[in-house]
């Protein structure tokens, strides 16, 4: 007997028929179904067809996860589960000018500053928006020269193998006479070697470069002459500004002055903009509980939940 066997005939053909409805109802796509289940296209077209056959239970107990799963979703407050847009910041708006700067005059460009200021949501938008703009995110396991390449070819389109040298006239004849922008963020992740081998792009493919990363990766920039000698501009970020904090709240309609004026004193702990936007997040469960917009004591039970104050 398997854990499947719980699941009769008649049980299968009625998550079939379910299955199928909310497709229709929702507008699914086949596809999303089989990703957000862990099944096959090809295994859900069939079953979905009633001609699938394998293990039609197995299939079925899946299916059914899945059908929770959403019911689940369905049943967390909208507000809560909503992205909120991309907000304007005096943070944003500084690192758009070395981003446009960067771009249209090919020049290398470092911004730095706490974590939590809107660094990466602002290189996203810019992304979106731009043209011919690529974003390369590293981590600790990409500090190298080598996996940096390889992190930087996949930004760019590229599957790349073989020496550093090879990777990187790869990637300069990717990017040579294309007007566009590489954006690296995380970059205080990369070691010495990492760094100076992406002023070896910029000078090379003569494209626009933009590093970003924490404190950190001023330093590092600032120990390799060769490096530091390239930027054209240096863009500090500091904490969050109470303007910035409003515009942020404002997206989730709070405009109290004592709920601004709690989230501006979060905002200024390490995390940043990431400490309000997770509080408020958490505030709106207790807050949709008792159908009342969000308050001061929903912000302040949410921050002491999360615990991040005890671990500055």
């Amino acid at each position: 007997m398997t854990e499947h066997d719980e699941i009769g005939k008649f049980d299968v053909g009625a998550l079939r028929d379910e299955v199928n409805l909310i497709i229709q109802v929702r507008g699914l796509k086949q596809s999303a179904v089989a990703r957000e289940s862990g099944l096959s296209s090809a295994v859900i077209s069939r079953f979905l067809l009633g001609r699938y056959d394998g293990d039609n239970a197995a299939v079925a107990a899946k299916l059914l996860a899945w059908k929770e799963t959403l019911s689940l979703k369905d049943s967390v407050p909208a507000s809560l589960v909503r992205a909120h847009g991309f907000v304007g910041t005096s943070a944003s708006a500084r690192i758009f000018r070395g981003l446009h700067l960067a771009h249209i005059q090919a020049d290398f460009v470092l911004v730095f500053g706490a974590p939590g200021v809107g660094k990466t949501a602002t290189l996203e938008n810019y992304q979106k928006v731009g043209s011919n703009v690529w974003l390369a995110t590293m981590s600790p396991d990409a500090s190298g020269k080598v996996p940096m390449l390889q992190e930087l070819g996949l930004a760019l389109g590229l599957t790349l193998s073989g020496g550093a040298a090879v990777m990187r006239r790869a990637i300069v004849a990717r990017v040579k006479d294309t007007s566009g922008l590489i954006i690296v963020d995380e970059a205080q992740h990369l070691d010495g070697n990492a760094l100076d081998e992406l002023r070896c792009i910029h000078d090379m493919a003569k494209i626009g470069m933009l590093l970003c990363g924490n404190p950190l990766l001023n330093d590092r920039v600032g120990s390799l002459p060769q490096v530091n000698s390239r930027i054209g501009k240096r863009e500090k970020l500091g904490r969050p500004s109470r303007p910035d904090v409003a515009l942020l709240a404002d997206q989730f309609g709070i405009a109290g002055r004592e709920e601004l004026e709690f989230l501006h004193t979060i905002s200024q702990h390490p995390g940043g903009l990431r400490c309000v936007i997770k509080t408020i997040r958490l505030s709106l469960l207790s807050s949709s509980g008792e159908d009342a917009p969000i308050g001061l004591k929903h912000l302040a039970a949410a921050w002491s939940e999360l615990g991040l104050e005890a671990r500055i």
